[in-house]
């Protein structure tokens, strides 16, 4: 437990979906510093949970590091320094940058949801790709960017070709719109209602992905969408067993 906090009442920043470039433009740029003035914040944390999709692209080469990034990483340094325990869960953008984060941060070593038990509260973290139903096509790329073999033929590829096919895939990141939102709302309350049913040894569960942020609840369980570190720049906050949205000041 972090030094800084009360004892027996630990605390958890969330955060997921920043999807920083490794050349981010004017406006991304603002996002970055705001990013790392929350991960000034986050060394008085017992937790900083990472929750997918923070960089736009990341490929983990054995001798070969994107360059770019360096500035969130030297926060997250200072984040790992003061003693808040860095946690990983891996998005459909940086699934593979799990190894090297769990060697530079001690996060986990497999970038797959976790579940944090912070006191009384047992808080599952997930990405969400794929959690409320996606076609077809976009199942098979999350099985792709997974699988072993496709993983070891991509480091058979050259750096720059990797990264150029990634950054057509890509597209550009978003907020939803009203009748996503709507959508993504139902399908988030048939998904808690069929997971209740189930009695999950979860009390809260954490998702990203989807860059709408609301929160449904099923009798003692609740699901919380972050929403994306975006416009507006949205996180989540344990404090005092509850998790709740909170909005990093202005876009």
């Amino acid at each position: 437990m972090n030094a800084n906090s009360n004892a027996g009442r630990e605390t958890a920043l969330f955060v997921g979906d920043s999807h920083f470039h490794v050349q981010p433009d004017h406006a991304e740029r603002g996002r970055q510093a705001r990013f790392l003035d929350l991960l000034d914040e986050a060394r008085a944390a017992d937790h900083l949970v990472l929750l997918g999709d923070i960089f736009d692209f990341w490929f983990d080469y054995p001798h070969f590091l994107l360059r770019g990034y360096e500035p969130i990483l030297r926060g997250l340094d200072g984040v790992r320094d003061a003693g808040t325990r860095i946690h990983f869960v891996g998005g459909n953008h940086d699934i593979w940058a799990a190894r090297y984060l769990h060697e530079r941060y001690g996060s986990e070593a497999q970038a797959g949801p976790l579940t944090l038990a912070c006191g009384a509260v047992r808080i599952r973290c997930v990405h969400g790709d794929g959690m409320l139903g996606k076609e077809l096509l976009y199942r098979g790329f999350r099985r792709l960017v997974r699988d072993p073999v496709a993983v070891r033929v991509a480091k058979a590829l050259h750096p720059e070709a990797l990264f150029a096919f990634s950054s057509w895939l890509s597209g550009t990141s978003r907020a939803a719109s009203r009748d996503e939102a709507d959508g993504i709302e139902a399908k988030a309350a048939r998904y808690l209602a069929r997971a209740v049913r189930t009695s999950p040894d979860w009390d809260v569960l954490v998702m990203g992905h989807v860059h709408h942020p609301f929160r449904i609840a099923h009798g003692p369980h609740t699901l919380l969408s972050l929403g994306g570190w975006l416009a507006p720049l949205y996180y989540g906050r344990l404090h005092d067993g509850i998790v709740a949205h909170a909005v990093y000041g202005p876009a």
